[in-house]
């Protein structure tokens, strides 16, 4: 069980208007589909090409950022086809694999869309670390 492969095939971000009162960001990750591929990995092997689409919406509709992206994915054969009958029956893939793929995806669609977002000048979509001074709570009155 291995990932082989991991590229983006759309990155588009797009701010149509100015920042202004309260903003909201909803992030999404969805898997839309499954294919099969075949690949010399030395000999001919059966994968899986696991398509994905990432987006982050600021709402009221001040700015999208869409990501669509696909990751090749190498096991046995057998294996193989299970998980493509699994999706072809339930649209769905075991849970350990689907979390290993998402937080794949995840991972590198977030820090390409801060990238994005520090392109056109919008807050991160994401909730950042940031550094406070220590409160004193000699002063506390709580």
């Amino acid at each position: 069980m291995a990932i082989v492969g991991f590229n983006f095939d759309k990155i588009l971000v797009e701010r149509k208007k100015p920042l202004k009162g309260e903003l909201k960001v909803k992030n999404n990750l969805d898997i839309k589909s499954i294919k099969e591929e075949e690949m010399d990995l030395g000999l001919k092997q059966k994968i899986i090409r696991f398509e994905f689409e990432f987006n982050s919406k600021y709402e009221p509709g001040i700015a999208d950022i869409e990501i669509l992206g696909h990751i090749l994915y190498a096991d046995s054969e057998d294996k193989v086809k299970k998980i493509l009958d699994d999706w072809k029956k339930k649209k769905d893939i075991e849970i350990q694999l689907k979390t290993r793929l998402i937080n794949i995806a995840l991972a590198k669609s977030n820090i390409k869309a801060l990238t994005l977002t520090q392109d056109v000048n919008l807050p991160p979509h994401i909730k950042l670390p940031v550094v406070a001074p220590k409160m004193d709570k000699s002063n506390y009155i709580g």
